[in-house]
């Protein structure tokens, strides 16, 4: 943009070549439409394209996939500004308006997932494997020698209480499973966690 100028609000715009491409208010999106054939889509591409102009050039009016986003019931019906909005699967959709435009960014899935650290837990747990998968090397391999240091000496009766003890962790770690995900997620997305475990 040059100048002063304002900037110009989000929205479909007119590119060379024909088609248009949408404008979220600060920059391009890599949405594009109407586009008359491939090569003119490509060069709506460009990344140095200049920022719109502030006055909306809609070729012609599009009607929505679905219907608009609904207004608050408080007030006469009609249709709502531009903004993001829940589409029909559960994603928030920009409408512009007039039409809906692209899709809001989604958010990563977590790294680590509840039902799988259970799954480990259930089927590999005396090997500690809910541990390893969240992460907890040194306690899984403390855990691991307790519970199969245990079975091997138990034929001597010295190994009895290491089996004990190594229960009485695995049904502790049958509670505290749920918040060692949530601190294994948050760790990963580099948020200091308020009581790091072992």
């Amino acid at each position: 943009m040059t100048g002063n100028a304002p900037a110009a609000l989000p929205g479909w715009y007119p590119v060379p070549g024909g088609g248009n491409r949408f404008w979220n208010g600060r920059e391009w999106t890599p949405d594009v439409i109407g586009a008359p054939d491939a090569k003119a889509e490509f060069a709506a591409l460009a990344p140095d394209l200049p920022a719109p102009r502030t006055v909306v050039l809609a070729p012609r009016p599009q009607v929505p996939l679905y219907p608009p986003p609904q207004a608050h019931a408080s007030v006469v019906p009609r249709t709502p500004s531009a903004g993001w909005y829940p589409g029909p699967a559960g994603m928030m959709q920009w409408w512009d308006g007039q039409m809906w435009g692209p899709y809001a960014p989604q958010a990563a899935r977590p790294a680590k997932e509840i039902g799988i650290a259970y799954l480990f837990f259930f089927l590999l747990g005396g090997v500690a494997a809910h541990r390893f998968y969240l992460g907890r090397t040194g306690s899984a391999v403390l855990l691991l020698c307790l519970w199969m240091g245990g079975w091997l000496l138990s034929p001597i009766l010295i190994g009895i209480p290491l089996v004990i003890a190594g229960g009485i962790w695995l049904l502790v770690d049958l509670f505290l499973l749920p918040s060692m995900v949530r601190e294994a997620n948050t760790l990963r997305m580099n948020v200091p966690s308020a009581s790091p475990r072992p």
